[in-house]
């Protein structure tokens, strides 16, 4: 058995190399992971687990019920939702030491992706209609074959469909979406139909609770943008990448719960008796 893990592994190196991608080079970790996540590398496929690796050329999937919350070593962060899937296809610094960039193809799903200390332009997300320009920045996505919808936290996010239109978000809790025909601003949540907000909190379901999520990696004041609409005049010092912002303690214990029989998610009133 252990001869045959070994070929296995060998099998694994090889078809790395041919594929010109550095061998089980890690560009992250998996710090909090729900069950039905796996990576599959070059055709071999893993279950993920907490403390995992994630290497350049990993798809990331997960089930109804999984989740896999990743930081890659810049700390950049990046959260796979349930029913998701993306490909790491490359990374800032390689095995041979050589630039990359952190790029993905988040292929369908939910996401939440927020930039680590990497120059901007390092950063590279495609989805099957186009682009997302990352600018230093923290924001939701959600993915799928007809278009992607983006929410913005703060920063600036550039969003490009497959034929050259673009759109550019620089408010908070500013929503945009693009697809093969169009880009477009939907602007302030509070503006929209009452089917119109169902559907977007549906797929921006981080932006609704972000208890499923280790506390490193909430975005503060998340829940405003369905809340209370969007706020204009993102400070400048976000627009340029200030992507340490600490996270507001709520009041409640360090397990999550405010008391004996009350617990919480991100504030009392998500607090149930």
């Amino acid at each position: 058995m252990s001869t045959f893990k070994g070929m296995a592994a060998a099998g694994l190196w090889v078809a790395l190399t041919l594929t010109g991608l550095p061998a089980m080079a890690a560009s992250g970790t998996a710090l909090g992971v729900n069950p039905q996540a796996e990576a599959d590398t070059a055709g071999q496929s893993r279950v993920l687990t907490v403390g995992a690796d994630i290497f350049i050329g990993d798809k990331v999937s997960t089930g109804a019920k999984g989740q896999v919350q990743i930081k890659f070593s810049d700390k950049t962060e990046l959260v796979v939702g349930p029913n998701s899937s993306l490909l790491i296809e490359d990374y800032l610094l390689r095995e041979d030491q050589s630039a990359g960039k952190l790029a993905i193809n988040a292929l369908s799903g939910t996401f939440r992706f927020a930039t680590g200390g990497a120059p901007k332009d390092r950063y590279v997300i495609k989805t099957p209609t186009g682009t997302i320009g990352v600018r230093g920045t923290a924001f939701d996505f959600n993915v799928d074959a007809e278009g992607t919808e983006v929410l913005l936290f703060h920063g600036a996010v550039r969003l490009c469909n497959l034929a050259g239109t673009c759109v550019t978000l620089d408010d908070t809790c500013e929503i945009g979406t693009y697809d093969l025909t169009q880009s477009t601003i939907l602007g302030d949540p509070a503006d929209l139909t009452k089917d119109q907000r169902a559907a977007l909190k549906a797929n921006f379901k981080y932006a609704e609770v972000q208890s499923p999520l280790l506390r490193q990696f909430w975005v503060e004041n998340a829940r405003q943008c369905f809340n209370k609409g969007f706020v204009n005049d993102t400070p400048r010092s976000l627009m340029d990448g200030d992507d340490d912002t600490p996270v507001v303690e709520q009041p409640c214990g360090d397990n999550g719960c405010c008391g004996d029989s009350n617990c919480c998610g991100e504030d009392d009133s998500e607090c149930a008796n």
